[in-house]
């Protein structure tokens, strides 16, 4: 008979495996979508209007997503949001080979993408605690880091190539990788809701949903770091979208293109295999800190370097250390929170990081429009620094203990340690004690 631990191992991986393929195919209309768009109407802006809806979509399900997280079975859950993306990406991909597709169809496709994007990842990633063993949650952080950039990086390559050859294969493709996800996921074990949450309070009801934002809010080090990432993964997302619209405006092959975003994607796989090691020595908060100013100077690189190829290696580079901070962060963060509030602590995170990625694509192809792609580069360079200038000086994260302290801390630890309160046995479903 398998032992305990590799029952949970086993369900780990497929959940790995299922939500890999769904990233490759989330990733692939990423990079698909704008330049369909921006194919159809020749306008950059509207090709930033497809990202922003899928995004904001993403955004508004967010803390819906992360009550039906806490209150139905999980795997149930992921398995309805892939069943909605076959059936979106196939109608897509039937409208694109008949020729008819048109910027309403996209713009559906985007809203389902984003809504059950939500779903799967508060579900996702709130399971994770009961698949691995205690000891292995911060390596279970980082195979998922991995597995979002290699799903990036197979995702992208493959678009931009796909696109090329026929407008309908990204959409065929992405329509049997959740089709094999689905499949995937029907392996995994039920995952019943969690204990805690009280079965006659509404789904959508006010506190419900508030509890989770109460929860981040009580403690120091997750508010000002999710502050943190809202504010990087906005102008990341400018700086992105500039990057590769301007590359397409400019004559680069749809093929070429995919393989420089692919650059990002690169860095970020090797990131995160690279994470557990690093943060052995970029302890406490200083991974925060070290991707924040590599941000300013590699941002400045990528608008004054030239070589065509010199903006995908320098993105690379920034999501090369991006890894470390995410698997720190997170794993503090799931720690922390009992599994009664896992999917809406999980939701909200989601939403203060992806808050500012739902606006980017919008807001990077009016800056492209109006400021062009040097100067809109080099304004975004300048706000990250004075950004990484005020996080360096912030109590909340000079004083973050080692990550190492958050298995032991007792329940009644120091308030102000963003540790403290870890002893997740213990029935934490009231209101959270006020840690920041």
């Amino acid at each position: 008979m398998p032992s305990e631990k590799t029952r949970r191992g086993g369900g780990f991986t497929l959940l790995w495996v299922g939500s890999a393929l769904g990233e490759f195919a989330y990733s692939t209309s990423l990079i698909v979508l704008p330049l369909f768009v921006l194919a159809l109407t020749g306008s950059p802006a509207r090709a930033g209007i497809i990202g922003f809806v899928d995004a904001a979509a993403m955004l508004l399900a967010g803390l819906p997503a992360g009550a039906i997280a806490d209150r139905y079975d999980r795997r149930t859950v992921m398995l309805w949001c892939q069943a909605a993306l076959v059936a979106v990406f196939g109608a897509l991909a039937l409208l694109s080979w008949a020729g008819t597709v048109s910027l309403p169809a996209l713009v559906a496709l985007a809203l389902v993408n984003g809504a059950s994007t939500a779903l799967t990842m508060a579900a996702g990633e709130a399971m994770i605690p009961s698949l691995v063993a205690e000891e292995r949650l911060s390596d279970a952080v980082s195979m998922n880091a991995a597995r979002t950039y290699a799903g990036q990086l197979a995702g992208t390559s493959a678009g931009g190539f796909l696109l090329a050859l026929k407008n309908a294969l990204p959409f065929v493709v992405g329509c049997l990788a959740h089709l094999a996800a689905l499949a995937m996921l029907l392996f995994l074990k039920r995952q019943p809701p969690a204990a805690g949450v009280p079965a006659d309070r509404p789904v959508l009801s006010g506190r419900g949903l508030l509890e989770g934002i109460r929860w981040i809010t009580s403690h120091p080090f997750l508010r000002v770091g999710l502050l943190c990432a809202t504010a990087t993964n906005f102008f990341f997302g400018v700086i992105y979208f500039v990057v590769i619209a301007s590359a397409r405006t400019g004559g680069m092959a749809t093929g070429l293109i995919g393989v420089m975003a692919a650059l990002l994607g690169v860095g970020g796989l090797l990131g995160s295999l690279a994470a557990p090691l690093l943060q052995r020595f970029l302890t406490g908060a200083r991974p925060i800190h070290v991707v924040l100013w590599a941000f300013v100077v590699l941002t400045v690189g990528i608008a004054v370097l030239p070589g065509a190829w010199t903006p995908g290696v320098l993105l690379g580079a920034i999501a090369f250390a991006a890894p470390t901070a995410n698997a720190c962060f997170t794993t503090y963060q799931l720690r922390l929170t009992p599994d009664s509030h896992r999917g809406r602590v999980v939701s909200v995170a989601a939403i203060a990081s992806g808050g500012g990625g739902a606006i980017a694509p919008l807001a990077g192809g009016i800056v492209l429009d109006l400021a062009g792609r040097f100067a809109g580069l080099l304004g975004c360079a300048a706000v990250m620094a004075v950004i990484a200038l005020l996080t360096s000086l912030s109590p909340a994260l000079r004083d973050m203990p080692h990550p190492g302290a958050a298995v032991t801390a007792r329940p009644d630890a120091d308030a102000g340690n963003p540790c403290a309160g870890e002893d997740l046995d213990a029935d934490v479903a009231a209101t959270p004690p006020p840690v920041r």
